[in-house]
């Protein structure tokens, strides 16, 4: 990229260093004249692993693929998808493009804001995401919107931290959430 930094656009900057190293977010770019880019970056950590045929791909919280791996065990939480997905079938920088998956990652998100460290994702069908905590699990659905599941889902963990109930399993695909409670 040989241009004169006068006529550089940030966007031009911010499109050629996400091309080349995915896993990096600009932050601030700032000039120093006549010849100095001073870039202002942030290294984004993988947040899931998908299983792959081959071994597994790790993506960012926006569903770009950061690592492609073949060997060891996959880090957590570890996503396992109903189709087969090819090793090959992404690159590093791609954004994966199953809605399936980008729905499970949104879902994830507001699993670990609320404190919770997932462990296992299933995507066992069309309509269902299950996650894997380590206190219980949680049973998504594709279908039902969204917001709505992420409300339900804030709802029920605000009761879980303040009361005595010890659930085992949480249930949002239906209109109204389901709660299986541990025996004692």
């Amino acid at each position: 990229m040989k241009k004169n930094l006068l006529f550089l656009q940030d966007k031009d900057i911010v499109s050629h260093i996400i091309d080349r190293f995915p896993m990096l977010t600009i932050t601030r770019i700032d000039r120093q004249y006549p010849n100095t880019l001073m870039l202002y970056l942030l290294v984004e950590k993988p947040f899931a692993s998908i299983l792959t045929d081959g071994g597994y791909i790790s993506v960012s919280q926006k569903g770009i693929v950061l690592k492609k791996e073949r060997n060891g065990p996959a880090p957590s939480p570890e996503i396992s998808f109903y189709q087969p997905i090819r090793h090959n079938e992404y690159q590093v920088g791609q954004v994966v493009s199953y809605a399936q998956i980008q729905k499970t990652l949104v879902f994830l998100k507001v699993l670990v804001d609320e404190g919770y460290q997932v462990e296992t994702v299933a995507i066992d069908s069309v309509d269902m995401i299950a996650c894997k905590t380590r206190g219980f699990t949680v049973a998504f659905s594709q279908k039902r919107e969204t917001e709505l599941q992420k409300y339900e889902l804030r709802q029920l963990v605000k009761q879980l931290k303040i009361g005595a109930l010890r659930v085992k399993r949480l249930d949002l695909r239906f209109d109204k959430p389901v709660v299986e409670l541990q025996t004692p």
